[in-house]
């Protein structure tokens, strides 16, 4: 069986929860199936485009008393379950927090 080439940047780990999503002229929930620090997968019978913008809102546990955060990026890939999300630049608050959901999540396997 020939290796797949990852171009992953970032370490994924699982994550299941569910996340309010907004594409160009529409709202709806979906459920997060994994999550980086670079990005997200979403499973959902919603349609998106390669290279549309989106924008998730999650609560990440590290800094849960501050509510839902909004995390902007792009649609970088499409499947019939659903789409892979690019995070854009992020803060410094969001981006600790995704990084310590991941360590934890990664040492707990």
């Amino acid at each position: 069986m020939p290796l797949v080439n990852e171009k992953r940047q970032f370490e994924r780990v699982g994550f299941d929860d569910l996340v309010e999503v907004e594409l160009p002229g529409r709202t709806f929930r979906a459920r997060a199936r994994d999550i980086s620090v670079g990005g997200v997968y979403l499973v959902t019978p919603e349609q998106a485009a390669f290279g549309e913008p989106v924008t998730i809102r999650l609560v990440l546990p590290a800094i849960a008393a501050k509510g839902p955060r909004a995390l902007s990026g792009v649609v970088r890939w499409v499947r019939d379950d659903g789409f892979g999300m690019q995070f854009g630049p992020t803060g410094a608050l969001d981006t600790y927090a995704l990084a310590e959901l991941v360590a934890r999540k990664s040492h707990a396997l």
